[in-house]
Parts: structure tokens; sequence; C-alpha cells
């Protein structure tokens, strides 16, 4: 039997279509707690229902507070806790200072350029949360389907539901990790914190059932650790925890190394993490 080790990474990005909409604006159509629209001059008023949110305007949330917009194109915008995030005056770019987003275009209308105080990837998938780091770059999670980031010099990675990847400042991607996927969206507040239903849940929960049953066969295995304690050396970034997203921690294991006294599970991080586990496994 081979083991495939929930690890997290992986690249999501990819240049787009010059065909696909742009996103300069989007609707308000959910608000909880403190949420405000800060103007280009500094300008700050609470936001409401109803209300456009306009290229440079940006949305700036504070603690327990989160919201929801929806483009003309019907791509949805969650904005988390503690979160300041703009839309660019052209294109589909994202400019996200700190804390969390969920973003979901609908089918066919591409991803969009996801920017940061040190960092830019160009984000193609289906479903994903994008978290800032604290060093100015930002990971990317993929709920559910298939995604590809893109960075500036060309550098791409590919993620499948389920997994994580770090952009690091200065142009570089940590390595593509899997996460406990049901275990994220459980304790995610952008996928479970709003009164209406997230359009692509039954899309993510067909995925957490798929990994579960890897989990539940012996094809995958469970660390219980964070995927940060994985990602090194320490004071990259790569640390930070992302309050408002996932309460709990999203755990990812290492590859495990196969030892004359037999195997464990300690060693470096793996893509897919596979690896002979089985009672007759070399030893």
């Amino acid at each position: 039997m081979k083991t495939i080790l929930l690890i997290i990474g992986l690249a999501l990005l990819c240049q787009f279509s010059g065909r696909t909409a742009p996103l300069t604006e989007s609707t308000f159509t959910e608000i909880i707690n403190d949420v405000h629209t800060v103007s280009l001059s500094g300008n700050s008023a609470p936001a409401r229902v109803n209300e456009i949110l306009q290229s440079p305007e940006r949305v700036r949330t504070g603690p327990q507070s989160r919201a929801e917009l929806v483009a003309p194109d019907r791509t949805i915008t969650r904005v988390g806790a503690d979160t300041i995030f703009s839309f660019a005056d052209a294109g589909r770019t994202l400019n996200l200072e700190q804390g969390n987003v969920l973003f979901h275009p609908p089918k066919g209308m591409g991803g969009g350029t996801i920017q940061s105080a040190g960092a830019a990837a160009a984000v193609l998938g289906t479903t994903i949360i994008v978290s800032a780091t604290a060093n100015g770059g930002f990971k990317v999670i993929l709920l559910e389907g298939k995604g590809t980031v893109t960075l500036p010099n060309g550098t791409s990675a590919t993620l499948n539901a389920g997994q994580i990847v770090f952009v690091l400042p200065g142009g570089t991607l940590s390595p593509v990790l899997n996460i406990n996927l049901g275990k994220l969206v459980d304790g995610s507040l952008l996928v479970n914190g709003f009164p209406d239903k997230l359009s692509s849940l039954a899309l993510i929960e067909t995925a957490i059932r798929a990994q579960n049953k890897l989990l539940k066969s012996g094809r995958a295995v469970d660390t219980g650790r964070p995927v940060d304690a994985f990602l090194y050396p320490p004071g990259n970034g790569l640390d930070t925890i992302d309050h408002g997203t996932y309460q709990t921690a999203a755990p990812s294991p290492v590859t495990p190394q196969i030892s004359p006294k037999g195997p464990t599970v300690s060693g470096a991080p793996g893509g897919r993490g596979i690896a002979p586990l089985s009672p007759g496994a070399p030893g």
C-alpha cells in the first residue's frame, strides 16, 4: 500500500486572457459588524448593503467582521476580519494589504492577479482563499477544482482541491502542500460565516468527501501539525496565523523517511508525499 501524506503546498498562478471581464467594482451583499469603505483621500465611511465599491476605494474590516461583494459578472469576493482590500482600476487585479479574502469567479470568467506589499501572482482557480503574510507575501489555498498560480517571471504550479502554496516576496514559491480540507472548511468563517451558502459549497463538500475516503482507507495520513511547521527557515513570514480565515489549524505532514529502524514521519516536506508505509516496507 502507498500512503499519501497530507502536506500543503502548490502554486496557483496563471496569466489571464484579455477577453475576461474587468473586475473594478462589486456590490456589497452582506455586511457583518465593522466594515468600512476608505476613499483614495483616506476618508472612511460605514459600508452598506447594495452599495457599490469602486476602484480605488478600499474595504477595511475590524475584528470579528466580514463582508461579501458580488461583481457584475457574478464573481464573489468574501472579505475576512482585520482585512484591507481593494480592486485595481483596470483588469482583474485584487490588492490585499492585510488579512484574508475568498475569491470565486463563475466558470469561464477567468481568475485574477493578486497583489500584496511585496509579491504578485496571477491566480486561475475556482474557489480560493488568499491570506496576506507578515513579510509582504501571501498564501493561496484551493478549496475545490483545479487552479494555476503563475509568478511574473513565468514560474508556475498547479493546485488541486485541498492544497496550498506560499507566494514569497522576491518572486518565488514555496513547496506545494496538502491540507486537511475538512478541518479548514469547518473552521472557516469565509466559507460558513455568512447567511447565504457559498454557491460552490457543494463542490467543496465533494472534495472533502474524496479526501476523507483517502484518510479512512489509510492512503492519506493526517499528521495533526500545522502546515507552517514544515516551512523554513524561521523568520520568513510563513508562520502567519490566519485569524478569521480558519480557526482550526490545517494539519499537514512531511514525507516519511524509511530508515533501517523502520518508517518514520520525520523529514522534509514533499510534493504529494507518497512513500511506502506498509508492514512489508524496507527496513
